[in-house]
């Protein structure tokens, strides 16, 4: 099974087809696609999955085929969150039997704020696995604040949480503080759609977790600053600002990479399960007006 490593850990959104049903020959297609651009890992089932949307058993049949078209050639990720400890522990325990190589999980949204209470909920979540578990730190989906330093002392405590996607703004700022108080023995990894990558890096993150639909970018500026490429870096990352902002717009952003995915061949629909916004026809005009003038459509 492979294992974590620094670099792009592209978050995969989940296919549906035009009747709202689970689009499984989409799935492989987009995954064969993904690994064909060499991305370091691949993150399922999280908020850009839709997972909270999959009944019945498409949560495992979206797991086994993305980790069977993955073939091993890279680590998967599974979102594995839920209000209660035991439901986060039994489907951790799942996705670990099927062959992820790790697992994420957001802490849960509380009566009141108890840390304490936050601590035991991912002891017991994660009590039994042996992969890696993810730690989600982004307050806008789990309604749950943690500090740089409730960050540390958690997977100071919980030793099998050995990485946290940093989704909590200023994103750069906050690197930087797990670094100081962490040291190297923490993975941080950035996510946002990629808005604050390169920042991210030069303040020490270790790549990035996130659903921007041209990941092979992301991947040019991972290797450009790992290699001391400073310029090339930046030139790559502010070339592509414009549609990384464009795709993270709310409401519609998830439609937009899906429009993005379908436009490069990768899934055949690019429908939101309902209810969700599908694209509409001036963000789609505007989305072309901009992939054309970066050379992309």
């Amino acid at each position: 099974m492979p294992r974590f490593g620094d670099g792009v850990y592209t978050v995969v959104p989940t296919p549906f087809d035009d009747d709202g049903g689970l689009d499984l020959k989409s799935l492989e297609r987009l995954i064969e696609f993904l690994v064909g651009l060499k991305v370091d890992g691949l993150l399922i089932l999280g908020v850009m999955g839709e997972a909270p949307k999959l009944v019945g058993p498409e949560r495992n049949q979206v797991i086994e085929t993305v980790i069977a078209r993955a073939g091993g050639a890279v680590p998967v990720i599974v979102g594995t969150s839920h209000p209660s400890e035991r439901g986060a522990r039994e489907l951790s325990r799942v996705a670990q039997d099927l062959g992820a190589a790790g697992v994420m999980i957001a802490p849960p949204r509380l009566a009141r704020d108890d840390h304490d209470e936050t601590v035991r909920y991912f002891e017991r979540a994660v009590d039994g696995l042996s992969v890696d578990v993810v730690l989600q730190d982004h307050p806008a989906s789990s309604g749950v604040t943690l500090s740089a330093a409730a960050i540390v002392d958690l997977v100071t405590q919980v030793p099998s949480v050995r990485h946290v996607k940093l989704e909590d703004p200023p994103t750069p700022r906050k690197v930087a503080q797990l670094r100081r108080l962490a040291g190297k023995d923490l993975g941080v990894y950035g996510g946002l759609g990629g808005l604050f990558f390169l920042e991210e890096l030069r303040a020490g993150a270790n790549g990035t977790m996130t659903g921007f639909a041209f990941p092979e970018i992301l991947g040019e500026v991972f290797r450009a600053h790992r290699e001391g490429q400073a310029e090339r870096a930046a030139h790559t990352f502010y070339r592509a600002l414009p549609l990384i902002r464009f795709e993270f717009q709310d409401q519609v952003g998830l439609a937009v990479r899906k429009r993005v995915y379908r436009h490069r061949g990768a899934i055949e629909h690019d429908g939101i399960r309902s209810p969700g916004t599908n694209l509409d026809e001036t963000t789609e005009h505007e989305l072309h007006r901009l992939l054309g003038w970066l050379g992309l459509d």
